[in-house]
């Protein structure tokens, strides 16, 4: 069958940033964002400039959510295009897209051929990002709060079920399953839908973390931390290492020598997040006290965690700019955890610099105490070093005075 568009123009419109779309209801607001104040630097003279110049902020205007509504607004479901959003006119809302794979603008004739007409109100709370688990627990999830909060009228769309490689419930299942709101859910089959009215759940900063800065966002994760069953048979590490299969971020042999020793010294216990279901997730980090884990989406259930928790992030440079993500660091801030870091790409993985974080982390002195017994031995090998130059000095002046008096004896040195 012929492509209905083949004949049409093909002049696609501009797309058009989230914040500049109209019709926008603000939904909550936040506070000034201070979180550099919940940094502890991980040892004396750590500069936190690369994780704090990435923390979505403005001079006066202060973080807020935002429902943008896009009547007549078209959404594509698909493998890697899930929740993208365009309005009547067929503009692309681009931060929807951010994460898109394989997407192909369409020109507004084609898409209203293409389109499945809808005659209901829709929320996209996904983002082209469903097989991540931050993208659904920390984005996905709030969003789904705000919309039953202040869009009652509307279904939260969400892709159909599609089947896990492991063949458990995929993840997004688990947590509309925990949250008790698959009442207000539409499971959408692949491809375009036009609706009666589309909102947009988004906040005022482009960065779409920028949603952790508003307390409101954090009641999601309470209600599901609520909301998983107790089970008193199962046990955990209190002290844990989140472990990835194959992780490239922690590929220096010699980092990764360091830390399995540190985290033996500590008593860390190593844990796949793969291997657990959501509510084992939740039971584990609510009952730690301490968590180390290089920058990854299995960090954000610190969320679960309580105020006594203790965070070491090992964060490196993903984008080449000499910067870090510090979306784990507006967490831990907004729960009142202790936060640490160490910057891979800043050679922050060597033995020293680790050790004495850990020494931080944990409260204890093993790094410095041995930091101070390699300066006390390097001083005395440095007093060694001179007594024995000193004493072949000696040596040879006497070798000197008795070769120039044959015979006779060099007096003593004081």
């Amino acid at each position: 069958m012929a492509d209905p568009s083949a004949s049409m123009t093909l002049t696609i419109p501009a797309p058009i940033q989230v914040t500049a779309l109209p019709n926008r209801r603000t939904l909550a607001t936040g506070r000034e964002p201070r979180p550099e104040t919940a940094i502890r630097p991980s040892f004396d003279g750590q500069d936190p400039a690369a994780l704090l110049e990435q923390i979505p902020r403005h001079e006066t205007i202060l973080p807020q959510v935002d429902a943008f509504t896009l009547p007549g607004g078209y959404i594509w479901f698909g493998d890697g295009v899930d929740g993208i959003a365009l309005t009547a006119d067929g503009q692309l809302a681009l931060e929807t897209a951010t994460f898109a794979r394989g997407y192909q603008p369409l020109p507004p004739e084609a898409l209203r051929a293409r389109a499945r007409e809808i005659d209901e109100d829709w929320i996209t709370i996904v983002d082209c990002g469903c097989h991540n688990y931050y993208h659904l627990l920390m984005l996905a999830m709030p969003r789904l709060t705000y919309a039953k909060a202040h869009l009652p009228g509307a279904w939260a769309a969400v892709p159909a079920h599609r089947p896990s490689p492991d063949g458990r419930l995929p993840l997004l299942d688990q947590l509309i399953a925990l949250s008790g709101e698959g009442h207000r859910i539409r499971r959408v089959e692949d491809g375009l839908y036009r609706l009666r009215n589309l909102h947009v759940i988004w906040t005022n900063f482009i960065n779409p973390p920028a949603l952790h800065l508003v307390d409101e966002t954090f009641a999601c994760f309470d209600i599901l931390a609520r909301n998983v069953p107790p089970a008193p048979d199962r046990r955990f590490p209190k002290r844990i290492f989140i472990e990835r299969v194959g992780d490239m971020r922690l590929s220096d042999p010699n980092a990764r020598r360091s830390l399995d020793r540190y985290l033996a010294t500590h008593g860390f216990g190593k844990v796949r997040l793969e291997t657990l279901d959501i509510g084992d997730q939740i039971r584990l980090f609510a009952g730690a006290s301490h968590v180390v884990a290089a920058h990854g989406a299995g960090l954000s259930n610190i969320v679960f965690g309580s105020p006594q928790l203790r965070v070491l992030e090992l964060n490196l440079d993903l984008d080449g700019r000499g910067t870090l993500r510090p979306w784990f660091l507006l967490l831990a801030a907004a729960r009142g955890q202790h936060y640490q870091y160490l910057n891979a790409s800043a050679c922050e993985l060597a033995d020293l610099p680790m050790g004495l974080a850990f020494d931080r982390l944990m409260g204890t002195r093993r790094q410095a105490l041995r930091l101070r017994l390699a300066r006390l031995r390097g001083r005395l090998d440095r007093h060694l070093a001179r007594a024995a130059i000193l004493a072949r000095r000696l040596r040879s002046g006497r070798a000197l005075l008795g070769s120039r008096f044959p015979g006779r004896t060099p007096p003593p040195q004081s």
